[in-house]
C-alpha cells in the first residue's frame, strides 16, 4: 500500500515537473532554447516544451526570448574627418581644393533581430564562410528550395553574446559599427561633397554598415534587419560664417529636394488618416479606395491644397483662417469679428491708441446677445 501511494507521489510530482516545461512565446517575441549551456533550437511564438531544472541559471537550461521589435537608436553629433581634395561640385563649377575637415554628424540605426535564416534569395544576405543547407522556404507565396545557412542567426547572436535589455546596453553595442561606418564613407570625399550631397555619403556609410564582413552580419544580424540613415551634418561653426552666401544658398537649394520630398509624404498620410478616420475605415482601405474612385481623389487633391495653402500661409504670417463651421447666423457674424480682430490691421487703430474706459451697451442680434461700446460724439475743433 506504501509503493502504491508513493508511485502516486511521483507520478504527480512528475506531471507538475512536465507541466512547468511547457512554455509561451509571446506573439512579440521569439527565443533560442538552451540545453546545458547548449543552444540547440530556435523557437518562434507558441507553446514551447522546455524541459525545466533545478537552478536552471547553474545548469544552464533555460529559454532565451528576444523581442521582435524594430528598435532605432540615435547618435547624436558623432565627429568624422573628411578627406582633403579637390570637388568641382554639383552645378558644374570651377574645380576647388577644399582642406580637411572635422564635421559633426547625426544619425539613426534602425535594427531588428533576424526572425528567418539568412541567405542570397531569403534577406538578400551574401554570407562569407558559412555553412549552408539547402531547404524549402516561401517565397511571394511560392515555397522554392534555396540555400541557406545550416544554424539560425538569433543563436549565432546568443553566442556572441549581444545584450539584449535594456535598450542602451544594445546601443553601445552597436555605437562602433556606426561611427565605423561614418568615418569611412566621410573619409572617401571632401566635406562640400559630403553636404551637398548627404544621398551619396549615406549610401557609402551604408554600404559599409551591412557589408558582410561586418561586425553586425558576422554577429548574425540580417542585411534587410538593419539601416544607417544620416540625418544632419553639421559644419564648423567658423567654416558656416565663412563660407560665402552664395554658398549657403546652393547648398539649401540642394537639400530643398529631400524636404519637399519629405512633405509631401507628410501631407498625404495626413490627408489618408484624416479621410479614413472620419469613414471609420483602415488608412490602407482608403487609400486603395481614392486609386479607385475619381470623386475620392478629388476630394484628397482638395483636401491637400487646403492643408498646403493654410499651412505655409500660416507659418509665413500671411494667411489667417477667417472659416465658420458654425450654423447659427449669430455665432457666424462674431466669429467673423473675431477673425478680422486678428487680422494684421484688423482693428490696429483702436488697439494703439491709450485705452479709455467706455460705456456700453447691450444689443441683441440674430438671438445673440452682445456688449458693445457706445457711440461717441465727434470733438469740435
Amino acid at each position: 500500500m506504501g509503493w502504491i501511494i508513493f508511485m502516486i507521489i511521483v507520478e504527480i510530482a512528475f506531471l507538475v515537473w512536465m507541466g512547468f516545461s511547457f512554455k509561451i512565446v509571446g506573439p512579440d517575441e521569439m527565443a533560442v532554447k538552451v540545453i546545458f549551456g547548449n543552444p540547440i533550437a530556435f523557437c518562434k511564438s507558441g507553446w514551447v516544451f522546455d524541459l525545466r531544472f533545478p537552478l536552471p541559471r547553474y545548469f544552464k537550461c533555460f529559454l532565451q526570448r528576444y523581442p521582435q521589435k524594430m528598435y532605432n537608436f540615435d547618435f547624436k553629433e558623432r565627429e568624422v574627418i573628411t578627406q582633403a581634395g579637390n570637388y568641382r561640385g554639383a552645378g558644374g563649377q570651377e574645380e576647388t581644393y577644399y582642406g580637411s575637415q572635422t564635421l559633426k554628424v547625426n544619425s539613426v540605426v534602425y535594427l531588428n533581430f533576424p526572425r528567418e535564416k539568412r541567405g542570397k534569395e531569403t534577406t538578400g544576405d551574401d554570407l562569407i564562410d558559412v555553412e549552408t543547407v539547402e531547404e524549402e522556404v516561401e517565397i511571394g507565396g511560392m515555397k522554392k528550395k534555396v540555400e541557406v545557412e545550416k544554424t539560425h542567426p538569433l543563436i549565432k547572436i546568443l553566442r556572441a553574446q549581444v545584450p539584449i535589455t535594456p535598450d542602451k546596453n544594445l546601443q553601445d553595442w552597436t555605437e562602433e559599427a556606426v561611427l565605423g561606418a561614418l568615418r569611412v564613407a566621410f573619409g572617401k570625399m571632401t566635406w562640400m561633397q559630403a553636404v551637398e550631397d548627404i544621398k551619396k555619403v549615406t549610401q557609402e556609410a551604408v554600404d559599409v554598415f551591412t557589408k558582410a564582413d561586418g561586425a553586425l552580419i558576422r554577429a548574425g544580424f540580417s542585411k534587410k534587419g538593419i539601416q544607417l540613415v544620416i540625418a544632419e551634418i553639421k559644419l564648423p561653426k567658423k567654416l558656416e560664417e565663412a563660407m560665402p552666401k552664395v554658398d549657403q544658398q546652393r547648398l539649401e537649394a540642394r537639400a530643398a529636394p529631400f524636404e519637399a520630398e519629405q512633405r509631401a509624404a507628410e501631407t498625404v498620410g495626413t490627408i489618408i488618416a484624416m479621410m479614413a478616420k472620419a469613414r471609420g475605415k483602415k488608412p490602407e482601405d482608403i487609400a486603395a479606395e481614392i486609386e479607385k474612385s475619381d470623386e475620392l481623389k478629388n476630394e484628397f487633391l482638395d483636401l491637400s491644397k487646403d492643408l498646403i495653402v493654410r499651412e505655409m500661409g500660416i507659418k509665413r504670417g500671411a494667411y489667417l483662417d477667417i472659416r465658420t463651421v458654425s450654423g447659427e447666423p449669430g455665432k457666424t457674424l462674431l466669429d467673423l469679428i473675431a477673425a478680422w480682430k486678428r487680422m494684421p490691421g484688423g482693428g490696429k487703430e483702436e488697439r494703439e491708441k491709450p485705452k479709455k474706459a467706455k460705456k456700453m451697451k447691450k444689443v441683441q442680434a440674430f438671438g445673440v446677445t452682445a456688449e458693445v461700446p457706445e457711440e461717441e460724439e465727434e470733438e469740435e475743433e
